[in-house]
């Protein structure tokens, strides 16, 4: 329990740095207004895309898995 909350609290902490990072890029770039936007997507893609990039990910990496030399069972043969 404590272990899940202290990844979450880095998570959390990870994100709004990230944000932060996002808007401070867009600022420097383009004004206040493109740091917002920079800031929006960010958040958009970090925090609420969050399941669905990590799904895509976990989709990925076991059809990687499951195909051609990576296959466990060609790695460890004894191993069903």
């Amino acid at each position: 329990m404590l272990r899940q909350t202290r990844e979450n609290i880095i998570a959390s902490t990870v994100d709004l740095i990230s944000i932060f990072v996002a808007y401070r890029i867009g600022v420097q770039q383009l004004g206040v207004l493109s740091g917002l936007a920079y800031g929006l997507f960010d958040a958009w893609i970090v925090v609420w895309q969050r399941e669905r990039i990590s799904n895509s990910i976990r989709w990925v990496a076991n059809r990687i898995r499951q195909s051609g030399p990576f296959r466990r069972k060609d790695i460890l043969p004894w191993a069903s």
